[in-house]
């Protein structure tokens, strides 16, 4: 994680030239889009629920922050958090339980980022947010925008991350019975945005933009302005 963190600072320190000319990471681009709908909030509250020590991505929208909350389970990386972001509230713990139990600081994040591990499964046998979907808007506002990483295609993430063949049918059975789908093994950006559409209305929220976009050509961000 050292070694992490400060490579990560050096990139940071090269790349920020070339993102002072206007070429953005993913996230930037998200909430230049929300900006432009009139969607990005004005006081924001946000939490980065799995941040490491935040020089991806909290770095990105932690100057715009009225009140910012990290947390990770690594407690080196919230401990360079910490140092980096020193007026956030950062937190090592285990970000499932957090959100199963509502024991972020407050319950009316109106921007929400996960940035979940995956491949990965976690210790309760879930994997990405699926488990905890429900449980994020627990912890939002009635108007919020949450941003998480999604997989179109578990093969193309595969590809660089080897598993086991087993894991890979776990992860794809949940990804189907997730999505509702008979094939979780790919399913098309724009049909992933349908189905978070229809679950956010589930949840009694509308829809005012669900939108993908690549992170790279293994996976990208789901971004949803929901409101009530």
């Amino acid at each position: 994680m050292k070694k992490l963190y400060y490579k990560n600072k050096l990139i940071n320190l090269l790349i920020r030239p070339i993102e002072n000319k206007r070429l953005f990471t993913p996230l930037k681009l998200n909430i230049l889009t929300l900006k432009d709908f009139k969607l990005w909030p004005e006081k924001l509250l946000a939490l980065d629920a799995f941040s490491q020590t935040g020089l991806q991505w909290t770095r990105i929208f932690a100057d715009e922050t009225e009140y910012l909350e990290m947390w990770d389970i690594d407690q080196n990386a919230i401990k360079y958090a910490a140092k980096e972001f020193p007026k956030a509230k950062a937190v090592c713990g285990d970000t499932l339980e957090a959100f199963k139990l509502k024991k972020f600081g407050r319950q009316d994040f109106n921007f929400v980022l996960i940035d979940s591990p995956v491949p990965f499964q976690y210790a309760d046998g879930s994997f990405e947010h699926f488990a905890f979907f429900n449980d994020i808007f627990e912890v939002m506002a009635n108007n919020g925008i949450l941003v998480m990483d999604v997989v179109p295609d578990v093969n193309t993430m595969l590809a660089i991350h080897p598993c086991s063949d087993e894991f890979k049918q776990l992860w794809i059975k949940a990804r189907s019975a997730f999505y509702g789908v008979n094939d979780g093994e790919r399913i098309n950006p724009s049909q992933m945005i349908e189905i978070y559409k229809s679950k956010v209305n589930v949840l009694g929220y509308k829809t005012d933009l669900v939108t993908y976009n690549a992170r790279n050509q293994h996976f990208g961000f789901i971004t949803i302005a929901f409101s009530k």
